[in-house]
């Protein structure tokens, strides 16, 4: 093999394009390809792209094709029917139009000329023949050119791509912008490059002595500037579709189905953390597929934007499905003996109040008396104050324990003695060199806590409860990063989620952050908080397999439509002399469509000729506007196939999709 350019001679190892045309980049080892592969970053940036609705995928959409698709079936129509107006509007109009404008002093040819053309004029506005003809020109114009030989098709140069540096060379940082294409050419950049790159770049734009230092540490680094602290710069392995320009992941494609809303049938479905901000919840049961074809891909979304420096995420894992070799920062595990990450009792909490109330909120069982409430809150609050006091630092597992054995109340004694195991007090109080804090998700980080379910389930409830308060806690803070997006993923949520992080859904959408909460279904919560929990949860996403409670809960949230619907009665007189009528009970069906009341007699021909009897078929038509759900729950138990789902998408500003039934298989 040899270079492009620079005749025969062997080509070094590097990236590559793909020899097969893929639109991604190859490593070369010098002697043969190999499995690994990247994004061709050059093609990506400039591929097409077409925001506009939330939950379309955005990358690979070409605007024109876009705006063609817009030119509705409707549209053609209406020009169609203006097409054919006009010659009899031109017949009938001619005269009193003749008359009028040899009024005001036309005559000859140009009576007609400026009639044709005001003719013609009206009837183009009227039936929007410019825009129509426009699409079918740009979609059949170069076939019906070659048909009629009126012209060759001609070859368009394309043009030219626009320069991906084009702040820094602007800014005169040539070389800093030369070091990034040459990166770019070799196939060293990943998008994910791209992405840190760009967002400092910008950052900086306007400031030149800032962007001088960017540009400095360009020349100096390359595409290994503003590396995130782990030094990756992709993860270890991808299972979905990710689009980091429009920090879109792709799950799947709307359904063609006339139940879908025509902004999304037949698209690729996609999320992204704009809506993630209003936080998600998806009720499926075991094996429907929620958990692989569904919180995966965000959990990889939110792991990239994490290597561009701009998210964090924590997963909360009962189950060891997100247990991915060298995809998280900081993996605990209590029951790993080679984990050396250990878990801060208090999350990082600024006073005792505040770590008392979080750790009571976690510890105590649910459905707790309000005064057993309070007590175990103030007996907390009193021994952490007075242990920081006399120690300077909080108290670990053991010595808490101790302090509250002398004057606690009993119930928080109980529950925290369902910590006292070897794996958690090492958890907790061990590993000192490397504890995590729930405060440190304020630079991008990516975390797994690993739930020890099997050994100690009511300790792992406590775990996970414990990490979830302390998550709403820290992104609910006055002094949190709001530029680092902050999510959280929850699986089995109903057992972990209280009052408090009910609550805090809708603080989380204003610190710029998100919780994905995963359920079997809508029992699994207190039944207190279910109604709240529904409520302040943007975004729904449910599988196939739910129960009819749950059903008939989503399906009242999603509401009623206005539709109209057709009764058409149908039924048959036997007629004879006397005018005695007889004959079967009349027949009622009804339709969803639209129709007009009518009667339709048929008098019998003998009947006429003879004065004998004959048969009168009968049928009318009536149409009503009636209410019915979006979607009912009959069809959400059953209309739902295996492998699909039923999302709805909102923004923080407000805006809110239809359900949109998904194919995540597709």
């Amino acid at each position: 093999m040899t270079t492009e350019g620079q005749g025969p001679g062997p080509l070094p190892p590097g990236w590559y394009a793909d020899p097969s045309g893929e639109p991604q980049v190859r490593y070369w080892t010098g002697t043969r390809w190999t499995e690994r592969t990247r994004p061709d970053v050059q093609s990506w940036v400039h591929g097409p792209r077409l925001v506009d609705v939330p939950g379309v995928f955005a990358y690979g959409r070409d605007p024109e094709a876009a705006a063609a698709v817009r030119v509705s079936r409707e549209s053609r129509q209406r020009a169609l029917r203006y097409l054919l107006y006009a010659p009899l509007a031109g017949v009938v109009l001619a005269v009193p139009a003749s008359i009028i404008l040899t009024s005001i002093g036309l005559s000859g040819a140009a009576v007609w000329v400026v009639y044709l053309v005001a003719l013609l004029g009206v009837c183009g506005w009227a039936g929007g023949w410019l825009p129509v003809g426009r699409v079918l020109w740009a979609q059949h114009g170069d076939r019906l050119a070659g048909l009629t030989g009126l012209g060759k098709k001609r070859e368009v140069p394309p043009p030219p791509r626009p320069d991906m540096w084009v702040d820094l060379r602007e800014a005169g940082h040539v070389a800093a912008a030369s070091r990034l294409d040459v990166a770019a050419d070799h196939g060293e950049l990943t998008d994910v490059d791209y992405v840190r790159m760009v967002r400092v770049i910008r950052q900086a734009r306007g400031d030149q002595d800032r962007l001088a230092l960017v540009a400095a540490e360009i020349e100096d680094s390359g595409p290994h500037s503003w590396l995130h602290p782990s030094g990756q710069r992709d993860l270890p392995a991808r299972l979905g579709e990710h689009d980091l320009m429009t920090g879109q992941v792709r799950l799947g494609v709307a359904s063609d189905t006339a139940k879908n809303p025509a902004t999304h049938s037949g698209q690729t479905f996609a999320l992204d953390a704009e809506v993630l901000r209003t936080s998600l919840l998806v009720i499926g049961p075991t094996g429907s597929g929620k958990t692989r074809s569904f919180a995966r891909p965000i959990v990889e979304l939110l792991g990239l934007q994490t290597l561009t420096n701009m998210a964090s995420v924590v997963v909360i894992d009962p189950h060891g499905d997100y247990s991915l070799p060298g995809f998280f920062d900081v993996d605990i595990d209590p029951l790993d003996p080679d984990s050396q990450w250990g878990f801060d009792l208090y999350g990082g909490a600024r006073n005792p109040a505040e770590a008392a109330d979080r750790l009571a909120g976690a510890l105590l069982p649910p459905g707790v008396e309000p005064e057993a409430d309070a007590a175990a809150h103030n007996g907390l609050d009193a021994a952490l104050s007075w242990f920081r006091e006399r120690e300077g630092r909080y108290p670990t597992l053991k010595e808490l324990i101790v302090e509250l054995v002398e004057g606690g109340p009993r119930l928080l004694v109980e529950r925290l003695r369902l910590l006292d195991r070897p794996a958690l007090v090492e958890l907790f109080d061990g590993r000192s060199e490397q504890k995590f804090s729930m405060r440190q998700i304020d630079r991008p980080m990516r975390v797994r806590i690993a739930l020890p379910e099997a050994a100690y389930p009511q300790a792992a409830r406590i775990l996970a409860r414990l990490a979830v308060s302390q998550f709403v806690q820290t992104v609910s803070a006055p002094d949190v990063d709001r530029s680092v997006f902050k999510g959280l993923i929850v699986d089995d949520a109903g057992r972990f989620v209280d009052e408090y992080v009910v609550q805090g859904l809708q603080r989380a959408r204003a610190a710029n952050a998100g919780l994905i909460l995963l359920a079997q279904s809508m029992r699994e919560f207190p039944e207190d908080l279910r109604a709240t929990v529904f409520a302040n949860t943007g975004c729904k996403a449910v599988f196939a397999g739910i129960d009819p409670q749950d059903a008939a809960y989503i399906a009242d949230f999603w509401g009623k439509q206005w539709v109209a619907e057709t009764t058409v009665t149908t039924g048959q007189e036997n007629t004879t002399r006397s005018g005695t009528i007889t004959g079967p009970p009349e027949r009622r069906r009804s339709v969803q469509s639209m129709g007009r009341v009518r009667n339709v007699r048929r008098p019998g021909q003998l009947l006429a000729l003879t004065g004998g009897s004959s048969v009168t078929q009968q049928r009318s038509v009536a149409t009503r506007p009636v209410e019915r759900y979006v979607w009912s729950p009959s069809e959400i138990i059953n209309e739902i196939p295996t492998g699909h789902a039923l999302v709805s998408l909102s923004t923080a500003e407000g805006f809110r999709t239809p359900p949109v039934l998904v194919d995540l298989r597709g």
